[in-house]
């Protein structure tokens, strides 16, 4: 939320949204909804093969990391390395958010807030239109 309240991160839905809160503000807000339970969902079997495989291999052929070193098995992330948790996402914001870094990754109109590292374009730029389908499904599956 800083990052679209500051302009590194433009999301169109949030125009407004938080442009005077403070960072306190925030870290309330995302500590509320960081309390609040998983809804869950679920993966597409056809895309689960794939999906899983991406997640939990990365694609070696295109120095692809697996999302598992970041996110954790489970999805539950690693806060205090400032990996989110995945688990249950919404399929289709997962792969716009990998499709917004693997677009930011050569072009700055897309996602670029991941820092030096470039971890996130570097990942979602080798991947696929078929393998971001099949990873964001199969996040929004785990618990």
């Amino acid at each position: 939320m800083q990052d679209i309240r500051d302009g590194a991160r433009p999301v169109p839905t949030m125009v407004g949204q938080v442009d005077n809160m403070s960072d306190q503000d925030l870290a309330d807000i995302a500590a509320h909804y960081a309390a609040q339970a998983r809804a869950g969902g679920q993966t597409n079997p056809d895309l689960l093969a794939l999906g899983e495989k991406v997640y939990r291999s990365g694609v070696a052929e295109r120095n692809v990391a697996a999302c598992t070193a970041c996110h954790s098995p489970n999805g539950a992330g690693n806060a205090p390395a400032g990996f989110p948790a995945l688990a249950g996402q919404h399929a289709e914001y997962t792969a716009s958010q990998l499709r917004a870094y693997r677009k930011g990754y050569e072009d700055e109109s897309g996602r670029t807030n991941d820092g030096d590292t470039r971890i996130m374009r570097t990942t979602a730029f080798g991947l696929s239109d078929g393998e971001i389908e099949a990873v964001s499904s199969y996040v929004a599956g785990l618990k």
